[in-house]
């Protein structure tokens, strides 16, 4: 028997439940994975801009460069806002090669030292947040309800000031090309003020950049970073 009676499928239910959530403004648990990326899709589809933020893990390049297209396509419909990684999650050469040549295609991207909750705005209207820390998997917390857009927009602020631009401009701190010549000054044993006289930059803009790879690497002097380098496989 056809569907009768103005009820629609589920899925246009299902539609006309979150539209109506987000007109009152409401917060939704996704604890199944199909119906979260489908809620996530819908809010895309619908985003002028999306702020991301990525707790620290193994994060697979493949998967990253999977998606690598429609992350360019938004970047080019100046859709694609701002991206922050957790430092530990970035140690691996493979993975700032992969962040690096994100920021050269137009994104904006930094390593912060700490990210505690996967985290997704879109619009400032909406915002999606896992449940539990140090994870990209489900639960996840979908709320439109304005206070709480605005306070993870706040806390998405206020870890994009303190975090570190990946790029290879003047101004940008991690790339794995600056990656790679910060370990070797350290492994040189240069002072500062030679090291600066040698690539051509301020003794400010080395010591910035010394200090970016330390707090990535998760060092807390030149030596241990040479260690972790290693560990890390950049040396």
């Amino acid at each position: 028997m056809g569907q009768g009676g103005g009820t629609p499928p589920p899925d246009d239910v299902e539609s006309s439940a979150i539209r109506a959530a987000a007109e009152r403004g409401s917060i939704l648990r996704y604890d199944d994975g199909a119906a979260l990326g489908a809620r996530l899709e819908q809010e895309a589809a619908g985003a002028r801009r999306i702020w991301s933020a990525l707790p620290g893990g193994h994060y697979d390049v493949g998967t990253l460069r999977s998606s690598w297209d429609e992350d360019v396509a938004l970047i080019r419909a100046g859709r694609g806002g701002p991206v922050i990684y957790q430092a530990d999650s970035v140690r691996r050469p493979e993975v700032l090669r992969y962040l690096t040549e994100f920021a050269a295609a137009g994104a904006q991207v930094r390593v912060a030292v700490r990210v505690p909750h996967r985290i997704i705005l879109f619009d400032r209207r909406t915002v999606a947040v896992a449940v539990a820390p140090d994870t990209l998997e489900p639960p996840y917390l979908v709320s439109t309800e304005p206070a709480v857009v605005h306070s993870f927009f706040q806390q998405f602020v206020t870890m994009w000031r303190s975090a570190q631009r990946v790029g290879t401009g003047p101004e940008d701190l991690l790339a794995e090309s600056t990656v790679r010549e910060i370990l070797d000054i350290m492994a040189a044993g240069v002072t500062d003020e030679v090291a600066a006289k040698q690539l051509g930059l301020s003794t400010r803009t080395i010591r910035r950049r010394m200090a970016a790879v330390m707090t990535m690497l998760g060092a807390r002097s030149r030596f241990e970073a040479g260690v972790k380098a290693v560990r890390s496989g950049w040396l």
